[in-house]
C-alpha cells in the first residue's frame, strides 16, 4: 500500500490527465449513442468553446497558483498541522474521511458561489451553456478556477490529509463533473439506486434549469446526501425531464457562449 501511495504522488499528474481525457471521451462517446436529450445544431459551436475556455483555465493555473493541493498536505504533513495528522487512523478510513469531509466542503463552496453576488456573476458561465453535456462539466471561468484552487489549499492545509488521498478525492471529484453533467441516458431504476448515494446527470441537470428555485438546489458533487441532508435537493423538474429549459434566461443568445464573452460575462450586469 505505501508503493501505491508513492506511485499516485509520483505520476500524479499523468494519472490526473490520463483519467480526465479517457473519462470525456467515454462519456462523449455514450453521449452519442444513449443521449438522454436531443442536441441541436449549435452543438459543435458551444462544445469547441468549452473546451477553449478549459485551455484558457489550465494556463491560468499554471501561472497563478504556486502549489498543487498534494504538495500542500505534504507540507502540512512535515509540519504535523492539520486535522488528521492529529488523528492516528489507518490507510482506508483516512482515505475515506478526507473524500466524505472535502466532498462536503466543495459542496459548501458551491452554494456561496450561488448566494453571493459577485461570486454568483462568475459562477454564471457555467450555467450559461444553453444544452447540458459532458462538456459543460469544464465550462468555468478562470477566476473562479482560481478561487476554488485557493479554497481548497486552505481547506487541505487546515484539514491534513495524506497526498495521496487528495490526489484520489480529485480524480474523483472530476470523473463526477464529468459524469454529473453528462447527456447519458441511463436506465430508470439503475439511476434511482445511483441517486440514493451519488450525483447523477438526472439530479445535477435539475440544477442547470432556467426556473430559480431549481437552479438554487441539487448543489452536490459526488454524494447526494448533502442536498438531503440541508435541504436543498429537488427530486424532479417542474417542466419534466424532457422538456425543461436548460441555461438562464438573459442568455439564450449562441453568441453569448463564444469563449470571448464567457471571460468579460461576470463583469457585465445582471443575473
Amino acid at each position: 500500500m505505501e508503493y501505491l501511495q508513492t506511485f499516485f504522488i509520483e505520476y500524479q499528474a499523468e494519472l490526473r490527465m490520463i483519467s480526465f481525457v479517457a473519462l470525456i471521451v467515454m462519456f462523449a462517446g455514450l453521449e452519442i449513442i444513449w443521449p438522454r436529450r436531443a442536441t441541436d445544431n449549435n452543438s459543435r459551436f458551444r462544445r469547441m468553446n468549452n473546451i477553449l475556455l478549459l485551455s484558457v483555465n489550465f494556463v491560468a493555473v499554471r501561472f497563478l497558483v504556486p502549489l498543487a493541493s498534494f504538495q500542500v498536505a505534504l507540507i502540512a504533513d512535515e509540519k504535523d498541522v492539520g486535522l488528521l495528522n492529529q488523528l492516528t487512523l489507518p490507510l482506508f478510513p483516512s482515505v475515506l474521511l478526507t473524500i466524505i469531509i472535502f466532498d462536503f466542503l466543495i459542496y459548501i463552496q458551491h452554494v456561496v458561489f450561488h448566494k453571493l453576488a459577485f461570486l454568483w456573476r462568475v459562477h454564471r458561465v457555467h450555467h450559461t451553456d444553453l444544452e447540458f453535456d459532458v462538456t459543460t462539466g469544464i465550462r468555468f471561468h478562470p477566476i473562479e478556477i482560481i478561487l476554488s484552487m485557493f479554497y481548497k489549499l486552505i481547506a487541505v492545509y487546515l484539514i491534513g490529509p495524506l497526498a495521496f488521498s487528495i490526489i484520489l478525492y480529485e480524480i474523483m471529484l472530476n470523473a463526477a463533473a464529468l459524469f454529473s453533467h453528462s447527456n447519458i441516458l441511463l436506465n430508470a431504476k439503475l439511476e434511482r439506486i445511483l441517486r440514493a448515494i451519488f450525483v447523477t446527470p438526472d439530479m445535477h441537470r435539475i440544477h442547470h434549469s432556467v426556473i430559480r428555485n431549481e437552479t438554487d438546489s441539487n448543489y452536490g458533487n459526488i454524494f447526494s446526501i448533502w442536498d438531503k441532508v440541508f435541504k436543498t435537493y429537488t427530486p424532479l423538474p417542474e417542466a419534466g425531464y424532457d422538456d425543461m429549459a436548460i441555461g438562464l434566461d438573459k442568455y439564450r443568445n449562441p453568441a453569448s457562449g463564444q469563449v470571448l464573452q464567457l471571460l468579460i460575462n461576470p463583469f457585465t450586469t445582471g443575473r
